[in-house]
Order: structure tokens, then sequence, then C-alpha cells
């Protein structure tokens, strides 16, 4: 199992093969190789493992600094297809106050496609 830049384990993450490459307050990433269990119905990368990935990103960043946070809202534009055999997911704090932290993340394929844009909102718990 691979832990997040906070010592915890992401389960979830471990599960689909997520590896997290850099992770900060201001920006994570991480990568995922992709596999035929990452397949939909109709052949092509699950649109809830694109979610997925970026998610975590997201709860990378966010949880990178010396606070707790938990996710209040997130949506996803996907933008392309995956091709290749690979995800990226780019998380990049795009404001904050002191409880509130809103993230963009860029998810690209192997070929540096723009496949989704995430956008997501957190809460800092406790003070």
């Amino acid at each position: 199992m691979q832990a997040t830049s906070t010592g915890q384990v992401d389960r979830f993450a471990d599960l689909l093969g997520v590896e997290y490459q850099q992770a900060s307050f201001e920006q994570a990433v991480c990568r995922l190789r992709l596999g035929e269990a990452h397949r939909n119905a109709l052949g092509g990368i699950h649109g809830g493992l694109v979610f997925s990935l970026a998610d975590i990103a997201f709860a990378a960043a966010c949880n990178a600094a010396n606070a707790l946070y938990i996710g209040l809202q997130a949506e996803i534009r996907y933008m392309a297809r995956v091709q290749g055999e690979e995800l990226m997911a780019c998380a990049t704090l795009v404001g904050s106050t002191k409880n509130i932290a809103h993230y963009q993340v860029m998810v690209t394929d192997s070929q540096e496609r723009r496949i989704a844009l995430f956008s997501a909102t957190a809460y800092r718990l406790g003070q």
C-alpha cells in the first residue's frame, strides 16, 4: 500500500492503482496506469475512474497541509476520450480562506490530451 503525503493510506486509491507523484497544499499530481479492469462496457476508460483519479489528487493536495480537509462539492467536465496507457491528474489550488480551499484538477492522458476538468471545494475540519 502506498501512503499519501500525510502518511495515511487511501485504500480506494490503492485498489485503483493510483501513484502519488507529488503533493503540497498548492499542487498535487497523481498517476494511474490503465488496464482492462478500468474499462466500461463500451471498451473506453470508465468516467467514474477519471472522476476518482481527480478526486484523489484533490484530496492529496488539500490534505498535504497541517490540517484535515473534507470535500464539500465537486464537479467534472469530460472533454475527450482517453487514449494511451496512463492518466495524470494535477490538482492546483485556485483560492482559499481560513476554512475553505478551492481546487481545479486537470486530467490528461499519456498523449497529453486534456481529458477532464474537475473543480472542487474543501472544508477545513477543526481549528
